[in-house]
């Protein structure tokens, strides 16, 4: 599965501005993964040179790589005009929330939830 989020949060070949982020208050389809896949978010900082966006994975963490080195977190800084591809493989199941931890963005709604399900499962 690939993500991109594009200010906000988007899903499977689907991106959400930040000018969109109205959509995403409780209104945006829950992203659905299977425990053990590898799942590709592609993050990308898109605003002015004062906003910035902290993508902040609950319940699952990301592996990314910066200047030749790993890391593993649950939470991604983006400036503006900055992306970067991370790397998500679910381990425990539920529903967990993933959104911006940037105070005002919190406020505005630039949030949304996605579920990790066991192979075989069907998400509801």
């Amino acid at each position: 599965m690939t993500i991109l989020i594009s200010g906000a949060v988007g899903s499977d070949k689907v991106s959400v501005s930040a000018a969109g982020i109205r959509q995403l208050f409780g209104n945006m389809q829950v992203l659905n993964m299977v425990l053990g896949d590898r799942v590709y978010w592609y993050l990308k900082g898109m605003a002015n040179e004062v906003d910035i966006h902290t993508a902040y994975f609950h319940g699952c963490s990301i592996d990314h790589k910066l200047s030749g080195r790993s890391y593993r977190t649950v939470m991604f800084h983006l400036s503006s005009a900055t992306f970067q591809t991370v790397k998500m493989k679910p381990q425990y199941p539920g529903s967990w929330l993933l959104h911006c931890h940037v105070t005002d963005h919190i406020m505005a709604g630039m949030e949304t939830i996605y579920t990790t399900i066991e192979k075989g499962e069907e998400c509801v």
